[in-house]
């Protein structure tokens, strides 16, 4: 187990930049979604892959001793996205963004192992940076309720594209509840984002896509 963020190391980048860390990453998805949460998600072997990855796909991997703890994908809205493809339905009071300076994140998980630590707090400090090194102004998201209720605690607003649904269930039967939505980054109270930036301040970042410079740094 980590003892602070600066113990972790975390890479942004496509699929071409580094595939033997995304194919990982995968693997890391499978045994989180399918064989812990037992979403019915498709695989190809022991990997988890969807039409969303794609080369417009970006991901952010977060390891310790190169053994992969949490990580996201990262998609600009002007591309196909998973939210608004394949659950539509969800967005009701409130429309998809298609713009270039919208994000959706998906894929966002941690080890189970892990998930009384730090960790989650970690992996949204790193989407923060992402974004913020995008210039986005807001990133889409389909959330479990859980974790709508964990940004709250953070004093990060969010922003509802319509009412709680049902999308699914799990292997066991039991309901998948979700909501659509977005965390609209010009509005959060002043201090709020770069708190939770700066969470990672120490820690070891690499960037193949120029995000941040194709470079190791110690943001």
């Amino acid at each position: 187990m980590f003892d602070t963020a600066e113990t972790l190391a975390a890479t942004f980048g496509h699929y071409a930049d580094n595939p033997q860390r995304i194919e990982s990453f995968y693997k890391f998805r499978y045994d989180l979604f399918v064989q812990t949460l037992g979403w019915k998600l498709d695989v190809t072997g022991n990997r988890e892959i969807d039409q969303f990855d794609h080369d417009y796909a970006e991901y952010c991997v977060v390891s310790e001793n190169d053994s992969i703890i949490a990580g996201f994908r990262a998609i600009r809205s002007d591309h196909n996205y998973l939210a608004a493809e394949i659950f539509p339905h969800l967005a009701t009071t409130k429309p998809y963004p298609r713009r270039a300076d919208v994000w959706e994140i998906s894929r966002f998980g941690i080890a189970p192992h892990l998930a009384s630590t730090d960790l989650a707090k970690i992996n949204y400090s790193l989407m923060m940076r992402f974004a913020q090194h995008r210039n986005a102004t807001a990133l889409v998201a389909l959330a479990d309720l859980v974790y709508e209720r964990y940004l709250r605690t953070l004093s990060i607003s969010t922003r509802r594209y319509g009412p709680p649904q049902v999308i699914g269930t799990d292997r066991s039967g039991r309901k998948l509840r979700c909501v659509a939505g977005e965390i609209p980054l010009l509005d959060q109270a002043p201090g709020k984002l770069e708190s939770l930036i700066g969470y990672t301040e120490q820690m070891e970042l690499e960037d193949a896509t120029l995000v941040l410079g194709r470079r190791a740094i110690s943001a």
